[in-house]
């Protein structure tokens, strides 16, 4: 695979293994009474509300921004990915989503839940089971709409970088700019 095409599916990859994808049958959903197409309209995003400088300062080139999952949006979430240029040997992503933590503690796969202190805002750092590596870690913010995220990938083998030290990183910069 090339191009676009084969960044999009890696990254639909990477972002189904790191539990970035609507809960299944088994994990609580939002309720039937919520209007998704609404919430989802109303969720923060991060595409448009982090600004080229922080993302610089997060060592992502802001040119690398990919909207949604390869480009594709999904129902209940905004999801930014950005990686540095031109090397693409890891992956930031920040996401808003209408699920919530517990939504995510009983996704399948989603393990390793530790609570975490940012900036003075509770949150959550989790792993995904299949994570053999440790390629990933993902951090979890409750908001009033459901929940901010920001996750962390090495997408090179030869990504010498600490994942959940880089995510907690980005979040020390990134948490102060989430909605409560």
């Amino acid at each position: 695979m090339g191009g676009r095409t084969g960044a999009a599916v890696m990254l639909a990859g990477v972002l189904t293994l790191a539990g970035c994808t609507q809960p299944t049958d088994e994990a609580a959903t939002p309720s039937a009474s919520i209007d998704k197409k609404a919430a989802t309209a109303a969720l923060w995003d991060p595409c448009t509300q982090i600004s080229d400088q922080t993302l610089r300062s997060l060592d992502v080139d802001p040119a690398t921004r990919e909207s949604g999952v390869g480009g594709v949006q999904t129902e209940g979430w905004k999801m930014c990915s950005w990686s540095p240029s031109p090397r693409k040997d890891y992956s930031l992503t920040v996401d808003s989503s209408i699920f919530t933590v517990d939504d995510f503690k009983k996704k399948e796969g989603n393990v390793d839940f530790v609570d975490i202190s940012v900036k003075g805002r509770s949150g959550w750092r989790y792993h995904r089971s299949n994570d053999k590596k440790n390629e990933k870690c993902d951090l979890l913010f409750p908001s009033s709409q459901g929940v901010h995220g920001i996750s962390f990938y090495n997408l090179s083998p030869s990504a010498k970088t600490v994942p959940c030290d880089r995510a907690l990183a980005a979040a020390d910069v990134l948490v102060p700019l989430f909605p409560k």
